[in-house]
């Protein structure tokens, strides 16, 4: 804005009567004339000229991190992604040093709204990385700690966790894990959603011994074992035989536990085929049977039969006493008693299954004088036969009877008892020993091993194990035979699943099954550096064809200089398309083809005029090198879409 002044300036006839320079009033007042001349000068000559940019300065404090200039934009720039510089900080020499990033964390299970069940104990894995080492690894439950993993000192750059967590409400449950580095810097929290639902899922049990239908024999002992699982616990386990409960076994903790082993023993008393399962049973009362194991039992043994007489000479016509005894664990369903073919007697069991033994007495008495032979037979339930002869002589009147002479039992001698060799008692357990690498170690896979294995007897074997970090149990990498040696080393090599934390111990094993281990080292495997991978781009080259609800498609493929071209055929289309474009990025296939003029559509057998432009289609495919497959979705000119999936034919 341009300020103006109105003039107040006197007049020149005023001036020249109020400043004359000969009074000392007059000059006093041109005086004063001639400085507001001035200041009305300076005043306009402010006011007219243009503004100025005030510029405010001030001391600046020497920065302590860098500072980024960003120049004021002179319009809307587009949104972009901007990236925070790395933090630098100042070296013991004044040199910027950059900072470790903080670590990283990822979850690997639970997996995101996998159901757990309740009460039931799932491990969660987390795998962790840093720059400085990993110190711990945390598991928490909506907030509240669940469990921490420590890692081994020095701490590795790679660690993985495995935390158990039992969660006892029933919803949904947020589980985060964070890792912390050696300066306990936390890792962002990586975290998954999983539902905790109720038991729903039934037991199960499987019979693991014996397989098949094993036959045993009468009165011998079955074990059957197996193992019962459940997603919280089994409490009872129940043995049927034949549709009937034998018996059972609890849980020695009363909310249940898994797995549950169990091993039952039946006595086969009962010849005959037998149908076996195992119900389970957790802590809702919930079961699931067994597949049924079916068991045949065989008898083929005889009873046991005795034949006893008063006396063997007698009188003819006098009453002699025969007794008859049966055993038999299946049963006695008869026993008979006869003299040559007469029978004597024939008495039967009311309950031969039950009737394990049975005794049965007859007074016999001939007046014919002469040697009998009287046979005793015994039948046991399931038709096996016993049978015991005696001969009995009968006298005449006049003849006399003969007094045995007496019988001397012979004093019996025993054979003195062969005196056992004294047992050769072992000499000491074997050593074993890790010659390489050292505790505390670092390398990259694979990790090549040396270990040894000294006896005081034989070798049978030298072994090597090892496990890595949360792994149930270790496993064996390599044995080595020792050759009955007393002295064996060797070498092997392992690859573990993954970088981290692994133990390893030597063990060796004399010929007297005598184990000696090893002290357990530990250390870190790295991943191995992997060659760059150069992209080979999958051929083409070849016919491909493909069945529609339309009708077959075929094309027809040639690399032309960097580019697919060739012809397609289309049912219901009388032209041969040509592949006019065509794009191969990765997996994905793109291409056009054209045709030349045709009376139908190439979607629809639709008659279109003579005039109308050639049909066109457009492919947008998912290449799959390994079966040899396109999977296609395409386009016609008139909008319409559909699929198809090309195969390779052989050539």
């Amino acid at each position: 804005m341009r300020l103006r002044m109105k003039n107040t300036l006197p007049t020149a006839s005023y001036l020249s009567r109020v400043t004359r320079p000969d009074s000392p009033v007059g000059f006093c007042r041109l005086a004063l004339l001639v400085a507001l001349l001035l200041a009305q000068t300076a005043c306009e000559s402010i006011i007219t000229s243009a503004p100025l940019t005030a510029t405010a300065t001030r001391a600046l404090d020497a920065p302590t991190e860098p500072s980024v200039l960003v120049p004021f934009p002179t319009s809307t720039p587009a949104l972009a992604t901007v990236v925070a510089p790395t933090p630098l900080r100042s070296g013991s020499e004044g040199t910027p040093t950059r900072v470790a990033p903080v670590p990283l964390v990822q979850m690997l299970a639970p997996q995101a709204s996998a159901p757990i069940g309740v009460h039931q104990t799932f491990y969660a894995v987390a795998y962790a990385a840093s720059e400085n080492g990993i110190a711990r690894v945390e598991l928490t439950d909506e907030g509240t700690p669940v469990q921490v993993a420590t890692a081994p000192i020095p701490a590795p750059p790679v660690f993985a966790a495995i935390l158990p967590w039992t969660p006892t409400q029933i919803g949904a449950h947020t589980l985060r894990v964070v890792a912390f580095d050696v300066n306990n810097r936390s890792s962002v929290p990586d975290q998954v959603t999983v539902n905790v639902v109720a038991n729903a899922r039934k037991p199960t049990s499987i019979i693991v011994y014996p397989v098949g239908t094993p036959q045993v024999d009468f009165g011998s002992l079955l074990t059957i074992a197996g193992v019962a699982t459940d997603e919280v616990g089994v409490t009872r386990l129940d043995l049927f035989v034949d549709n009937q409960l034998y018996t059972y076994i609890t849980a020695q903790d009363p909310t249940g536990q898994t797995p549950f082993p169990f091993s039952f023993v039946w006595h086969a008393l009962v010849p005959g085929t037998h149908t076996f399962f195992v119900r389970a049973r957790d802590g809702q009362g919930q079961t699931t049977d067994s597949a049924a194991l079916k068991v045949l039992v065989v008898n083929n043994r005889s009873p046991v039969l005795s034949l006893a007489v008063e006396r063997t000479r007698a009188l003819a016509n006098e009453p002699i006493t025969i007794t008859v005894r049966a055993l038999d664990a299946s049963g006695v369903a008869r026993v008979e008693l006869r003299s040559g073919k007469e029978l004597l007697g024939t008495f039967s069991s009311d309950s031969p299954t039950r009737q394990t033994a049975l005794t049965a007495q007859v007074i016999w008495q001939n007046a014919n004088p002469g040697d009998y032979a009287l046979v005793a037979r015994a039948i046991n339930a399931y038709g096996n036969i016993k049978e015991v002869t005696q001969t009995i002589t009968l006298l005449r009147p006049e003849q006399s009877t003969l007094t045995p002479a007496p019988t001397f039992t012979p004093t019996r001698t025993r054979t003195p008892r062969a005196t056992p060799t004294a047992r050769m008692q072992p000499p000491p357990p074997p050593t074993a020993e890790l010659i390489q690498p050292t505790d505390h170690f670092a390398s990259l896979s694979p990790l090549r091993i040396a270990f040894s294995g000294k006896g005081n007897a034989e070798l049978e074997r030298i072994e090597l194990w090892g496990y890595a970090s949360g792994q149930a149990q270790p496993q064996i990498i390599c044995t080595i035979d020792a050759r009955a040696t007393t002295q064996k080393a060797g070498q092997c090599e392992w690859s573990p699943p993954t970088a981290g934390v692994i133990s390893l111990f030597a063990q060796a094993v004399d010929i007297y099954e005598q184990f000696g281990r090893s002290p357990t080292i530990s250390g870190y495997i790295g991943a191995p550096v992997l060659p760059t991978p150069t992209p080979t781009l999958p051929s083409l080259a070849g016919r491909w064809s493909a069945a529609t609800t339309t009708g077959p498609l075929a094309v027809t493929f040639r690399l032309v200089g960097a580019a697919w071209r060739g012809d397609f055929t289309m049912a219901g289309v009388e032209a041969t398309g040509r592949i006019t474009t065509s794009a191969l990025k990765g997996d994905r296939l793109t291409f056009s083809v054209d045709f030349a003029p045709a009376e139908t559509s190439p979607l629809a057998t639709i008659t279109i005029a003579p005039t109308a432009v050639a049909p066109a289609l457009d492919f947008d495919c998912v290449v799959d090198s390994a079966i040899s497959t396109l999977t296609c979705t395409f386009r016609d000119t008139r909008g319409r879409v559909a699929n198809a999936q090309f195969r390779r034919e052989a050539k």
